[in-house]
């Protein structure tokens, strides 16, 4: 099918033509196409304190994953290891000027609602993913979607994450205690960046990458509250939580 063909051919739902672009068959990632890497620490800081966030998404999606693929859980053992491949890979990703990389629960989506757990598949949907990137026209292809086929996928996926987000929930008991406290506020944070965006505009820049993304601010709200209840609490609950902490110790 020739560019031309599609580029001319409605899309019935949204009325509006597919837009293939032109240019070469094959093409290879240009290195540091931003200019020679320097370290700035100003530039530093937005990524050090976006990166507890960051790891507290991959402690969580480590051990749903695990589980998602029969396995038992092991975040002490598997956690540092995916963040070190994580901090790999994020620093070959600079070298090609984009972003870095993180774990991503869509994946973990996919795996519980095709039930394929094969460590090959994945390895090989990664080469797919090289193969588009040096083929560009099946790029260029890709990027033809209409935007309403990618919505409508893009929904399922995020509506499985979230019912994922809520078995999570419910193996705590949010009835009573600082639990409940913690979780509602960590969500009322992550949710201010979606619902009043212009909230955090007067912040610097550093403060806006990181209070700005709901994951992130979500993310820290949780780790925070939970620190301080687990040091103001309740003595009741901070008992507990000793006791649970000494009987999961080897």
């Amino acid at each position: 099918m020739s560019a031309s063909l599609i580029s001319s051919t409605p899309c019935p739902e949204c009325r509006t033509p597919f837009h293939l672009a032109h240019g070469s068959t094959f093409a290879l990632p240009d290195p540091f196409p931003y200019g020679t890497p320097h370290f700035d620490l100003l530039a530093a800081v937005p990524l050090l304190v976006f990166a507890p966030a960051s790891l507290a998404e991959a402690t969580g999606q480590t051990v749903l994953n695990s589980e998602a693929v029969g396995r038992t859980p092991d975040a002490a053992r598997d956690v540092p290891r995916i963040s070190r491949a994580d901090a790999v890979t994020s620093l070959g990703a600079g070298v090609f000027g984009t972003s870095l990389m993180v774990t991503s629960a869509e994946n973990i989506d996919i795996v519980q609602l095709t039930r394929v757990r094969s460590r090959f598949v994945t390895a090989g949907a990664g080469v797919l993913l090289i193969v588009c990137g040096l083929i560009t026209p099946l790029t260029r292809l890709l990027a033809a979607i209409p935007e309403p086929v990618v919505g409508a996928a893009g929904l399922i996926i995020y509506a499985v994450i979230a019912t994922m987000g809520f078995g999570m929930l419910s193996r705590e008991n949010l009835s009573h205690g600082t639990n409940g406290i913690v979780v509602a506020l960590a969500l009322c944070v992550g949710l201010l960046p979606v619902f009043a965006p212009q909230m955090y505009a007067g912040l610097p820049v550093w403060a806006r990458t990181v209070f700005g993304s709901g994951v992130a601010a979500g993310a820290l709200a949780a780790v925070v509250l939970a620190a301080v209840f687990g040091r103001l609490g309740p003595k009741e609950e901070r008992a507990e939580a000793e006791q649970a902490g000494a009987g999961s110790a080897p």
